[in-house]
């Protein structure tokens, strides 16, 4: 790999949703905003937040939903270490649409059995989803 490139890993619980791929930048959704990565960044390890993560590799771009994780950028390698990560194409807009409303509405009625933090989760779940799936619509 040349130097000038970077080698992106995405893995969740469940599966490994990006392999080793080189690239050429990485944006990340970090706690503290946006965060580009380019060749060279110094090592460091960061908080993800839920939304989108982009990379560049040429004129090609990709973008994924992923849920809370860290992120480790060590000698050109980002590893991203997520609780969920979807691929933006993969995700139905329509259904994160609804599952957004759902969540919304659930986290509004309060009922005595709601668990809030579940609900919370739920609705963070659903807004890095549609965020994804609307980023693509208008790349595409």
């Amino acid at each position: 790999m040349s130097q000038s490139r970077l080698l992106l890993t995405i893995v969740t619980p469940e599966k490994t949703a990006l392999d080793a791929k080189a690239v050429d930048s990485v944006t990340l959704p970090a706690f503290g905003g946006e965060m580009g990565i380019l060749p060279g960044h110094a090592s460091s390890v960061v908080q993800l937040k839920e939304g989108i993560l982009r990379y560049r590799d040429g004129m090609h771009r990709e973008v994924f939903a992923v849920l809370r994780g860290f992120a480790e950028i060590h000698l050109n390698k980002v590893m991203v270490l997520a609780e969920a990560a979807e691929l933006a194409e993969e995700v139905n807009e329509e259904r994160a649409r609804q599952a957004h409303k759902k969540a919304k509405e659930s986290i509004n009625v309060r009922g005595a059995d709601l668990d809030l933090d579940e609900a919370n989760a739920a609705l963070r779940r659903a807004a890095a989803r549609l965020k994804a799936a609307e980023y693509r619509a208008k790349r595409t």
